[in-house]
């Protein structure tokens, strides 16, 4: 039912692949080249403000960055334009010479990769170092804000400006330009606990982005918790190869915001209901319908105790449609975030559950939703399947199928947060499917060989052993489920026919192809983001990076191999 066939899982890893296939060298004087304008803040240097910025066209500016802890200059430009000419503009002095040849404001030149010598007309010393470096041959997103500045929506979640977008492919071609409704930044403790901030965009009109399917809203990664920038593209391309439905199809993008080199991203679908999205029904549009001219935040809220459930939040929606057993995309959550999300419940086991569509839920809708889950998790956590009050096995209520892929997923890349968020779940209409279904996949940047020890002792850089079916508290989806054996045996019977040949012969392949794709691209956010910090300079960044990836590589086939000596006695029964 809807499931797609096992080629068309495989074609999907292909196309994912070639997506991220997509996408300045000696100091010579030339005649002027020509691209949004940086709106740079200017860098203080001795007397005056000394503003350096590449052009690439007329419109867009690529700003010097200045690295304070040695007082080093970077230019980090597109692969693209390497041996292009490009003008090179600067405030703040009368001259600069590089390599001891002048270079005149607002003339063309061609940028050789390398260390240089920067110096100012008049100014003493031996110069400052300046370095070009030049990123890998993937497409280039430039950010424009309306203010010109990251500074407010880098201080709030709750911030976001209008703007405009322009990419750049690996050729160096417009590949796509468009106004922003919005931009603000994502993620949780990505967003605290990194200086380099992912970013949801909204465009003013749809628009298909690498075949990803045409649509509004896009996601920017930064993988500021990987230093390899691998993981998620590694393990959604996992989730292809499961035949997962709704896995985001991904695009390894330098970005560049106002001018300023931002490092490497991962431009993905977001995970949305719509017809290129999660393409289930659209209840939440339809409400909206019904309701024009009305706001739905603004309608009555409730929270209140119902049944079994310990709460449950909403809105008492005026009109809504006659049929609301389907176009349900929810997330298991974790109770700090659980406040944050306007409609949701908890169940009596107090596993918070937020609807990501609708978002505005309305009592009828959270009450069917929350009450058949509850029924779920029932069955789920008692010892023979079976609710205690309904009389309905575990499996009656989700699609085994589905959860079985999913779990296959979350163990196997060891997935920091299996269970308890990023965790998705949806649901068809009654005549399509009475069940939920387990996905899209989503945040793995904390998987794969992940160091750090969890507060259950477990080594997640350890491939031996179980990580999300041992999560043992109270409400944990993942190990309720294992505790059943007709779902090990359905987990071990698509491990072995499936997942395991396929990354038997794929896994190296995928993760140094990745790697490859992106190498230059990440030795410039290695540079910018002072990645690998103990490393003193770029060779020993690069021999770092190269240990992890090999490190990820290693995991995987070591984790196969826990993973058929565990579950081998379901295979021979």
């Amino acid at each position: 039912m809807r499931r797609k066939n096992r080629f068309y899982a495989r074609v999907a890893v292909l196309f994912m692949m070639m997506l991220l296939t997509a996408c300045i060298v000696s100091w010579n004087h030339a005649g002027k080249a020509s691209a949004i304008s940086s709106g740079a803040e200017s860098v203080q240097d001795g007397g005056g403000a000394f503003e350096p910025t590449v052009w690439i066209g007329d419109s867009l500016g690529i700003r010097w960055w200045k690295r304070d802890a040695d007082n080093s200059y970077h230019v980090f430009l597109p692969g693209a334009v390497k041996g292009r000419k490009l003008n090179v503009t600067y405030g703040g002095a009368d001259s600069i010479f590089v390599d001891g040849k002048k270079m005149k404001n607002g003339k063309g030149y061609v940028l050789s990769a390398g260390q240089h010598t920067l110096r100012m007309e008049g100014a003493e010393g031996a110069g400052q170092d300046l370095h070009v470096w030049y990123t890998s041959d993937i497409p280039v997103l430039f950010v424009e804000t309306e203010s010109g500045s990251t500074e407010q929506i880098h201080a709030s979640k709750d911030v976001s400006e209008p703007g405009r977008m322009m990419i750049m492919d690996g050729r160096g071609r417009n590949y796509f330009e468009g106004d922003m409704e919005s931009i603000h930044c994502r993620g949780n403790s990505s967003f605290e606990d990194t200086e380099k901030k992912s970013y949801m965009i909204k465009l003013e009109k749809k628009a298909d982005l690498f075949g990803m399917g045409s649509a509004k809203k896009w996601i920017l990664t930064a993988n500021a918790f990987d230093d390899t920038l691998l993981r998620n593209a590694t393990a959604f391309s996992i989730a292809h190869m499961l035949g997962l439905d709704f896995t985001p199809e991904v695009c390894f993008v330098d970005v560049y915001m106002n001018g300023d080199f931002m490092g490497n991203y991962l431009l993905s679908e977001k995970i949305e209901v719509g017809k290129n999205r999660v393409n289930i029904r659209n209840l939440e549009d339809e409400v909206k319908a019904l309701n024009q001219g009305e706001s739905l935040e603004d309608m009555e809220f409730f929270m209140e105790q119902q049944g079994r459930l310990f709460s449950t939040k909403g809105y008492r929606i005026a009109q809504e449609p006659e049929d609301i057993s389907g176009g349900y995309l929810l997330e298991l959550e974790t109770s700090d975030r659980y406040g944050l999300e306007a409609s949701g419940f908890l169940t009596s086991r107090m596993q918070p559950v937020v609807f990501a569509s609708p978002r505005y839920a309305s009592y009828d809708q959270v009450s069917y939703v929350a009450g058949l889950y509850q029924d779920f998790e029932d069955a789920m956590f008692s010892a023979d399947g079976y609710s205690p009050y309904t009389g309905r096995r575990y499996s009656e209520y989700i699609d085994m199928d589905s959860f079985a892929r999913k779990y296959l997923v979350e163990e196997l890349v060891k997935n920091l947060d299996a269970s308890f968020t990023s965790q998705y779940i949806y649901k068809y209409d009654d005549d399509i499917s009475t069940k939920f279904y387990a996905g899209p996949c989503w945040d793995y940047d904390k998987s794969i060989a992940a160091s750090g020890i969890t507060e259950d002792g477990i080594d997640l850089h350890d491939p031996d052993g179980l990580y999300a079916a041992v999560q043992e508290k109270d409400s944990d989806i993942w190990y309720a489920l294992y505790q059943h054996e007709d779902f090990r045996k359905e987990t071990a019977t698509i491990f072995f026919s499936e997942l395991e040949p396929q990354l038997r012969q794929g896994a190296a392949e995928l993760v140094y192809g990745f790697s490859e794709q992106i190498d230059t691209s990440n030795d410039c956010n290695m540079i910018r983001w002072n990645t690998f910090p103990q490393a003193e300079g770029l060779g020993e960044k690069q021999a770092l990076n190269d240990a992890k990836v090999a490190e990820l590589v290693d995991f995987i086939g070591r984790r196969l191999d826990f993973m058929e000596k565990e579950w081998g006695y379901l295979r021979d029964e």
